[in-house]
């Protein structure tokens, strides 16, 4: 077995070849652990804190802050720390959004993208993560924090990523997501797909990506087999590992409450008994959206989708519940900087879509939780209005950790609303991109078109919260302002013109 020891310690033990290197922990997952290249570091500041940001995928704001789901965990962090409820991600989805988390820098609207990356959609945005200049793990990382990554995202498990993991000190890849990395050798039945997929899903695709899912997840399973009960449980035996290494900087990365929304019966059961006919509906459309009428899904099933979804989002809340009590036994969350976010949320039916559909940039899809604690407890229980976005992690919490902000990194700080101060830029509206479509928002309106200036779609939220009346036709004076913040935030070039076929899908 490999000894437990970080990059520094090889090197000054004059160990050989430390990149590449397996650190093997307490738990099978292990085996998936990763070592990066060796780096020069300087000592860190006086006092430093430690840094852990969990971002969890496909998190609805409303789940969260109007308690549509039960998240005793996420609601602690709130009385503890400042919550932001407009917190919009300035690129969707999975991929752009870590972009943004991880380099502290927009990637809206996706200027130079081409379609040449074959583990990664042929979308706009869909570049690798840390492709965009110097990480903030980085940065801490030369100024003495030691470094991880714990993630069972199946876009960051490929090879495309493989560098993007090796700038970590000590990374671990869970299993269990699709798609999957190796082939499942187990087989399930059609009539265990059908329980769990409606039949009127014939697409090709997606009864063999359930079965594949259901193979490497049986269905008597222990909750600790969960998935993301297994990232978090890494995350633990990672803080068991990094005590001894402080400071330090942990991302833990979950792909839930991404869709097959799967979770224990005991957390099913809270939102709903089963359905009379035994169909669970734990992922009634084909990644990444489907129109629910096209689909035959009932209102029924609807209903029943919605409250699997919540069940999941309660999965993923109780095993972030047992990784900060883990953090708070260690005696580690004293000098902890704790920040929460998602990547986007998910549509329920609205609109007529379940799942993420990039022409409909509405609330649902748009507006994310935020959430970070001071290790002082500072601006306890505070609410913010600021516009934040996920391209601000990155400098607040350099500047939180008292690390200067590189110069690439045009997010904005945070941190000031810790001593109750303002940050330091103004933002009184929000743009944002997905795929081919760009949005921008305030906090009246909303205006969702197509790059082109095509489709274009107004919502007064004041008098229409749904965003249901398109009223761009009769507001020209709205669209011509909205779209202007859109070419102000895109450059001088404006917005780019992308590749023939880019974006489809």
């Amino acid at each position: 077995m490999t000894p437990d020891l970080t990059r520094r310690e090889l090197i000054r033990a004059g160990g050989a070849g430390a990149a590449g290197i397996a650190l093997l922990g307490a738990s099978a997952c292990d085996s998936n652990s990763e070592a990066g290249a060796t780096k020069t570091t300087a000592p860190p500041p006086a006092n430093p804190m430690n840094v852990v940001v969990v971002v969890m995928d496909s998190l609805r704001a409303d789940h969260i802050y109007g308690s549509r789901a039960r998240t005793a965990s996420m609601e602690k962090v709130m009385q503890e720390g400042v919550r932001f409820v407009n917190a919009y991600p300035e690129g969707m989805p999975t991929i752009p959004a870590r972009r943004a988390i991880m380099a502290g820098r927009r990637t809206f609207p996706f200027r130079g993208w081409k379609p040449k990356w074959d583990d990664l959609p042929a979308q706009p945005g869909w570049e690798p993560v840390g492709s965009d200049g110097e990480m903030w793990t980085e940065v801490l990382a030369r100024n003495g924090w030691t470094t991880g990554y714990i993630t069972d995202n199946p876009h960051l498990l490929l090879p495309v990523h493989k560098n993007f993991r090796s700038r970590f000190d000590r990374v671990v890849l869970v299993d269990g997501q699709v798609p999957v990395r190796k082939k499942p050798k187990r087989r399930v039945p059609e009539k265990q797909v059908d329980h769990f997929m409606p039949a009127s899903i014939d697409d090709g695709k997606s009864e063999p990506r359930m079965a594949t899912y259901l193979s490497i997840n049986p269905r008597r399973r222990a909750e600790e087999d969960f998935n993301s009960a297994k990232v978090f449980t890494q995350g633990m035996n990672w803080l068991e590992w990094a005590k001894g290494r402080q400071p330090f900087a942990l991302v833990i990365d979950s792909f839930d409450a991404h869709e097959p929304w799967d979770a224990p019966r005991r957390l099913v059961d809270m939102y709903g008994p089963p359905r009379p006919d035994g169909i669970e509906p734990i992922q009634p459309f084909a990644t990444p959206a489907g129109r629910w009428q096209e689909l035959g899904l009932s209102q029924g099933l609807l209903r029943r989708m919605r409250q699997l979804y919540a069940a999941e989002v309660t999965l993923v809340d109780v095993w972030l519940g047992h990784f900060l009590d883990r953090l708070a036994n260690l005696g580690l969350d004293g000098n902890t900087l704790v920040v929460l976010v998602s990547d986007h949320g998910v549509l329920l039916g609205e609109y007529g879509w379940v799942g993420k559909r990039y022409s409909e940039m509405h609330e649902a899809l748009t507006r994310v939780p935020l959430m970070m604690r001071h290790p002082a407890r500072k601006a306890k229980g505070a609410v913010s209005s600021y516009y934040a976005s996920t391209h601000d992690i990155g400098p607040t919490v350099l500047s939180a950790a008292g690390i200067d902000v590189p110069d690439h990194m045009n997010g904005v700080n945070l941190a000031p609303l810790f001593d109750g101060k303002r940050p330091g830029k103004k933002r009184g509206y929000r743009t944002a991109s997905y795929n081919t479509y760009v949005s921008a928002g305030d906090d009246r309106w909303l205006l969702i078109a197509g790059n082109k200036r095509q489709e274009l779609r107004l919502y007064d939220r004041k008098a229409d919260p749904g965003e249901t009346r398109n009223i761009a036709a009769s507001n020209p004076q709205q669209v011509r302002r909205l779209w202007n913040l859109i070419l102000k935030d895109a450059g001088p070039k404006g917005l780019p013109k992308f590749p023939k076929g880019g974006g489809e899908g």
